[in-house]
This record gives C-alpha cells, sequence and structure tokens, in this order.
C-alpha cells in the first residue's frame, strides 16, 4: 500500500509543464525509480500502525478488544511505531477504514449470496497484514465461503515480506501452511499466496495467479481487486493494461484508491490550478518521483470512462470528503469518538486532501440477475447504493461532479463561465509591492491610512526569502507575536519593534477596529494545541499596546465569562447604546465548539454574557466555527450579525446556512438576550443553493451587501467561480463575483479589510500547508475595487 504523506498527487501540473517533469530515465534511473516507490511502503504502514496505537481504529470491530491483543496486526509489522501528526492520522484513518469497510463489506455479500468460494487479490500489498486480520476474525465463524486471499508487490518487497512473517509467530501461525526454505520470493498455498510479480508484467501476473488458483475459465468464484495508490506509479498505458486484464474475469471487482486533480477553473482545467495543486506538483518535480498516470486521467470523469472504455459494466467514483461522510463517520458519535483521540485544528487540510484523493469500485458482474445468480454488489452490501441513487441525499451533501460520478449518472455539473456573475477588478495588480508575509491565522484592521497585521502561523519576517512562496518545512514555521503596519497609500509596509510587554504569540483570534476609528481590540486565539488564550488588549497606534482583560477559567461546566476561544468571529455592535465588541461561535480548549455568545462593553471594560432567548437555538446552534460575521443594519437600522458557514462542532459538519443573530438588552429574562433566525439565501437568476465553505471572510461593503472571500468547501472543491460571491441578506440572494483575471490565490486563512477611503477591499496572507510537501503562501496581498 502506498503513502500519501511521502507520495501524494505527484502530476498536478499545467500541460505544458508533462513534458518537463519527468526525467529521461535510462534502466538505470527505472530501478531507482521502482526502488523509491518500493520505499513508500515503509511510511505507509507506519502511519497505519500510528491510527492502531492511537485508538482510531480501536475497538478493532471487535467488543472487548484493546490495542494489545488488537487483531490488526500491525504492532507485528511494525516493531518501532512512530506516531504521525493529526492531520495524517485522519486522513489515513479515512482511507484505511474506507478499504476496510469495503473489503470486508465484499467478503460477506459473497457469504451471503451462498457462495463457494471467493477470491481477494491486493496489488502493491507490501507490508499490509490484512491478510492475517481477516484469518484472525474468520477463525471463530461459521464461513460457507472459502477464501482464497493473493498479495502482490514487487519482487523484493514480497521476499522482504516473508522473511518478516517468517520471523513473527504470530503470524507464522496463522498461515495455512509453514513456508518452506524455498519459498524466498513467492508462496502458494490453497488460501493464501504471496506473489512477487512486477505488475507490467502482465504474462507473469496470469500464470502468478493460475499457479494461486484464480483463472478466467474456471469453476464460478469472484474475485475483488484492490489497489491502494499503486498503478499511479505506472504509466498510462501499463496501467490501463491491468485494469483491462482484469475486466476479462466474469465476476470481477475493483477497489482502486488514488488520487485526482479536481478541476479548480472548468474554463482553463489543465492551465489554472488551484494552489494545493501547485505545490504538490512542485515538490515531486524536485523530488522525481511524479505519479504517471495523473498526466492522461485528472478528474473523477476521467477515470470512470477509462473503467468503461476497458469492459467494467459498473463504476462508481467519490471522492475521500463524501465516501467518508457517507460510510466511514456518517453518525455524530463517530466524528466525536474521533475528535476525542488527540487535538485537531487542520480542517483546511483535511477537506483538501479529501478532494484529490477518491475511491472507485467498478465491476464486470451482472447486477440485475435474480439473487440466487447475483454477483457480489459492495455498495449495495454497505448501505451506498441506496444514498447514490437518492436525488435528495446528493442534494443535501451539495454532491457535484467533482465528488461523485458513475455510469448512467449526471450529478450537478461543475460551475464554468457561463453562471450568472458580476464583474469586479483588481484594484491593481500588485497593491502592496513590498508585502511578503507568509503566514495565515493572522488578522488586519485599519487605524486611519494604515493596516495593522498581527499574529498568525507562518514564517517570522526574518526567517524567509523574498518572494519564497512554497516549501518552506512545517518545522521553519511558528505562531507569531509580530505587528506589520501596511501603508495603504504607497503600499509599503514594515514590522514593528517587538514590545515584550505585549500579548504573545497566537493565531485564529479575533481583532476589531473601534467605530471611531482610534484603537484595535484583539481577543482569545491559541498558541500550542491546548494553549488557548483568554485575554483583551487593546492597540492604539501611538500607544501601542495595553493589558485590558485577562482571566483563568475552569473548562468545566458554565462560566460567566468567556473560557478562551479560537477561530471565533468579533464584531464592533451597539446594543443599548453601547459599545461592544462581539464574540460568537469558535473552539474551546477542549476543542469542543463553543456556543454561548459574549460581548465585550469597550467603556466598562467587563464581559456579559448574551443568552439564547429561545433554549432550542443554543441546542441547534451547537456551536460553529471557522465561520464568519459581519454587522449589517436591520429595518430599523439597529445593528445585527450576519454569520455564513463555518464547521459545526458536533459533527464537523461544513455549513452553508446564513444566520441573521439579534442581541438586545430588556427587563425580562434572561436580561441580556440573543435570538437568531435562518436566512434562505439562494442564488439571485437560478435558484442554486450556497456551496458549504468554511475559513472564509466576510465584508460589509453597502447596505444589504455583503461580500464573501475565499474559504474551504466539502465535500468537492470550491472552484475558481465560486470562490467570491456577494450576498443580499434582506433579499435572501446571493450572486457570483467574478474577478477580472485570474490569480494564484487559496484565500484560506487570509485576513479582510474595508478600505473605505480608497473604495476597495484589502486581502492579506493566508495559505495552507500539504502534509511535508510545503506550504502555499498568498504572502504579497490583494485588492478588489467597489
Amino acid at each position: 500500500m502506498r503513502c500519501p504523506n511521502q507520495l501524494l498527487t505527484h502530476s498536478l501540473f499545467p500541460s505544458q509543464h508533462s513534458k518537463s517533469i519527468l526525467p529521461n530515465m535510462n534502466a538505470g534511473g527505472e530501478q531507482a525509480a521502482d526502488i523509491a516507490v518500493q520505499g513508500t511502503n515503509t511510511s505507509s504502514i507506519t502511519s497505519k500502525r500510528s491510527l492502531e496505537r492511537l485508538g482510531y481504529l480501536d475497538p478493532c470491530h471487535v467488543p472487548g478488544v484493546t490495542e494489545q491483543d488488537s487483531p490488526l496486526m500491525l504492532k507485528y509489522v511494525v516493531p518501532k511505531p512512530s506516531r504521525r501528526s493529526p492531520v495524517i492520522n485522519r486522513a489515513y484513518y479515512q482511507r484505511t477504514e474506507s478499504i476496510r469497510i469495503l473489503v470486508e463489506g465484499w467478503i460477506e455479500d459473497c457469504e451471503a449470496l451462498g457462495l463457494d468460494e471467493c477470491a481477494v487479490i491486493s496489488l502493491g500489498c507490501g507490508f499490509d497484514p490484512t491478510f492475517f486480520r481477516l484469518t484472525t476474525l474468520r477463525k471463530d465463524k461459521e464461513n460457507r465461503t472459502k477464501l482464497k486471499y493473493i498479495d502482490i508487490d514487487y519482487p523484493s518487497l514480497i521476499l522482504e515480506r516473508l522473511y518478516m512473517v517468517r520471523n513473527q509467530d504470530k503470524l507464522v501461525n496463522l498461515l495455512p501452511q509453514d513456508p518452506s526454505k524455498d519459498d524466498v520470493e513467492n508462496f502458494v498455498s490453497d488460501t493464501y499466496s504471496c506473489l512477487g510479480i512486477d505488475l507490467r508484467k502482465l504474462d507473469q501476473l496470469q500464470r502468478g495467479l493460475q499457479e494461486a488458483g484464480i483463472t478466467k475459465d474456471g469453476p464460478r468464484m469472484p474475485i475483488l481487486v484492490v489497489s491502494e495508490v499503486v498503478l499511479a506509479y505506472l504509466e498510462a498505458d501499463e496501467s490501463d493494461a491491468v485494469i483491462k486484464f482484469f475486466a476479462g474475469y466474469p465476476e470481477a471487482t475493483f477497489i482502486l484508491h488514488e488520487q485526482c486533480i479536481p478541476t479548480f477553473d472548468p474554463d482553463q482545467k489543465e492551465d489554472n490550478l488551484h494552489p494545493f495543486a501547485l505545490t504538490m506538483f512542485r515538490h515531486f518535480q524536485r523530488t522525481m518521483t511524479p505519479l504517471k498516470t495523473l498526466r492522461k486521467y485528472m478528474s473523477l470523469e476521467d477515470h470512470r470512462d477509462r473503467f468503461q472504455e476497458f469492459g467494467w459494466t459498473s463504476c462508481d467514483i467519490l471522492n475521500m470528503n463524501l465516501f467518508t461522510d457517507f460510510i466511514v463517520m456518517p453518525t455524530e458519535e463517530d466524528h466525536q469518538r474521533v475528535a476525542q483521540l488527540e487535538p485537531f485544528d487542520e480542517y483546511d487540510e483535511l477537506y483538501w486532501i479529501g478532494s484529490y484523493y477518491f475511491i472507485a469500485t467498478a465491476s464486470t458482474g451482472p447486477g440485475d440477475t435474480p439473487v440466487m445468480t447475483r454477483s457480489p454488489d459492495v455498495l449495495r452490501r454497505i448501505g451506498l447504493q441506496t444514498k447514490l441513487k437518492d436525488p435528495k441525499s446528493l442534494s443535501d451533501k451539495h454532491v457535484d461532479q467533482g465528488s461523485y460520478i458513475g455510469l448512467g449518472t449526471s450529478p450537478t455539473p461543475l460551475p464554468s463561465s457561463t453562471i450568472p456573475s458580476v464583474e469586479v477588478k483588481w484594484a491593481g495588480q500588485t497593491p502592496f509591492p513590498g508585502l511578503d508575509i507568509n503566514r495565515k491565522g493572522h488578522t488586519v484592521s485599519i487605524l486611519g491610512d494604515d493596516a495593522y497585521i498581527f499574529g498568525g502561523f507562518g514564517l517570522d519576517a526574518t526567517d524567509h526569502r523574498e518572494d519564497q512562496r512554497v516549501f518552506q518545512a512545517r518545522s521553519q514555521q511558528t505562531r507569531l507575536g509580530s505587528m506589520l503596519r501596511l501603508n495603504l497609500v504607497d503600499g509599503t509596509s514594515e514590522t514593528l519593534p517587538s514590545d515584550e510587554n505585549g500579548p504573545a504569540p497566537r493565531m485564529h483570534h479575533s481583532a476589531v477596529t473601534t467605530l471611531d476609528g482610534s484603537a484595535i481590540y484583539v481577543y482569545g486565539g491559541r498558541d500550542g494545541p491546548n494553549k488557548v488564550h483568554n485575554d483583551v488588549w487593546r492597540f492604539t497606534a501611538d500607544g501601542g499596546w495595553d493589558p485590558l482583560w485577562r482571566a483563568k477559567v475552569n473548562q468545566a461546566g458554565d462560566s460567566s465569562v468567556p473560557k478562551g476561544l479560537f477561530k471565533h468571529t468579533a464584531n464592533i455592535m451597539t446594543i443599548a447604546d453601547r459599545e461592544m465588541m462581539v464574540v460568537f461561535g469558535g473552539r474551546l480548549e477542549s476543542g469542543e465548539a463553543n456556543d454561548q455568545v459574549w460581548a465585550f462593553d469597550l467603556e466598562e471594560g467587563q464581559w456579559g454574557h448574551f443568552q439564547w432567548r429561545q433554549p432550542d437555538q443554543r441546542q441547534n446552534f451547537s456551536g460553529i466555527f471557522s465561520h464568519s460575521s459581519v454587522v449589517v443594519k436591520n429595518d430599523d437600522q439597529q445593528d445585527v450579525l450576519v454569520i455564513l458557514g463555518g464547521i459545526r462542532g458536533r459533527d464537523e459538519r461544513v455549513m452553508n446556512n446564513v444566520w441573521r443573530i439579534t442581541l438586545g438588552v430588556g427587563e425580562e429574562e434572561p436580561q441580556c438576550w440573543v435570538e437568531a433566525r435562518e436566512i434562505e439565501v439562494k442564488e439571485s437568476s437560478a435558484g442554486d443553493q450556497l456551496k458549504p465553505r468554511f475559513g472564509h471572510t466576510s465584508v460589509a461593503v453597502g447596505d444589504d451587501r455583503v461580500w464573501v472571500l475565499g474559504g474551504v468547501s466539502s465535500p468537492g472543491l470550491l472552484q475558481w467561480q465560486e470562490t467570491m460571491i456577494e450576498i443580499r441578506p434582506n433579499n435572501g440572494t446571493f450572486q457570483h463575483l467574478r474577478p477580472s483575471s485570474f490569480k494564484e490565490l487559496v484565500m484560506v486563512g487570509h485576513a479582510t479589510a474595508l478600505d473605505k477611503s480608497r473604495g476597495r477591499v484589502i486581502g492579506v496572507g493566508g495559505g495552507g500547508t500539504c502534509f511535508g510537501f510545503g506550504a502555499w503562501w498568498d504572502a504579497t496581498g490583494w485588492a478588489l475595487q467597489l
């Protein structure tokens, strides 16, 4: 099995690069490339062992089983475990569980059909111990169907695998027979075979399968072929040959887990790639380890058409975000269990990865024959087939062709320049020529003719080279406590002298400017994963930093003051004729989402707790984070909050809801109250729904006009034509904003502000990290003309 944190999407590149990305390899070069591919086995299996140790795979689907006696067997193949980062653990959990569910579901369907025998063929098996896990789980059951299991990989890897098995009594005892001294690169028995075969040599593959008892014209034996990031390393014609080879078996099912390149700009599919894709492309261009098949098969549609062309009669392809949502983690309990295993906050990376990986299931067997002769149907067995045929289910998940496609299906097409939109112009191609901030999770606030950029996560001003946008390792990045001043007149910038009495470094905090434009108020944010700040600071251009309030609060139960938040929003509002900083949503130190509303009185320097006027609204919200909020006027010219999107804490669902939040003070209990009303917002001409998004920003640009900029969506990628929209809350409509030209912007973790004096919206910073591939930074800033 192959490893995404070592060899993820290799061929993410525009077509004009296709010739330059790959070196001309002679025989020695090809051998070196094969060795590099084989080396990914270690990283892959180590990542899966990390899941087992941390409890992601607990309870191993056997009641009462602990990690010590886990039937997963990973501890026997990884003697020296290593803990992976939380985002790698999450991504690997989704991947590992997806394969497990599909393999076990297919075997269960064979049992339910009363078949005499069936076979699982694992391509590029590496050290994967699935056979030993299945043997352990099946040994105490009455199995109607005899299972053959065949592991296949490079001869050198199989040699290592068999050596490893020989030296583990637990594994040897699970073999149907002891391997002989001659079983070095191959082991063949009635129920388990381990074959050293190069998949590019189909004649050897056919002979090896025949020796293992798998033939195309023998007694009825459905086969399941599993390829987990394997065929992508082959040239397109070589991987095509493998898929066509197995299509020759009358009852075959193929599970393919690989990378794709989701469309970012439908009008320029090959030229305008998402910055996440460009970062991976440049990484693998340097390492010279491309996923060659991606040059030909980029989209889910491309992969579906390939299966159809080579004789597969059914094919369904889901990206990992959608498969996880439907099958791996479909309930709130699933999300809550995983969320408790370790601190996790890299949702943008996780959802991006989920849109770049997919699960395909294809079949050659008949689908509508009587039950007694029906072939195994794993999608029906695991309950996915019904969901994929339910239009409401697909609509509720906001499924389009970027997240699911199948034979004979027509999900919502991807947007293009034909969708109704309003053009907006960039306010200069380079409005801030000296800016190179390389940070995300920061804030920007305007005082007079200067914008002040504080905090965030990234590279300190002294730690990076000018215009370096990619390839910084995570170890070089840190939480920042520096303040940058950006002159909005001439675009120059400078880092202000550090203040040892100022706020500690932090990210995902909030910053607001007072109504008179004289001061900035900063609240909350986090340093480490479990270090959340609970303080309020005031900054003025002349006086610098001034600490106003801080407290350490017991995290258990409710409190009369906030407990410390990050990924919340803050806005200045006038409530009962008092100027207040209203804090909404966010995450607590425990990782839970905040479902309470707080307001800091700027004059008194104290917090007020605004309670839900209707108790069920607190339950309905259940806390959100990574949303956006903006202040607008209602019909009575009173301040109200408009909340859009975010992630719902209880089930980690990416939201597309728009809420109008009203706060007030009265004599009846609760004296300080808040209430919410959901606004149904649809596209102004076609009536389409808003796509879910988080990590975006919102700016009020006029009466009943809110610009929503950037973010991450799910299950599909938020595309260039959907990156910017204008919402009219009072009308309940939105329209797409079409920038005058394409820019390579990720627009996540960025900060925006309304520059009224110059009639524009400015954006600074933002970026994303892609495992160990490097970070992309929107480093130079941008501006949109109103």
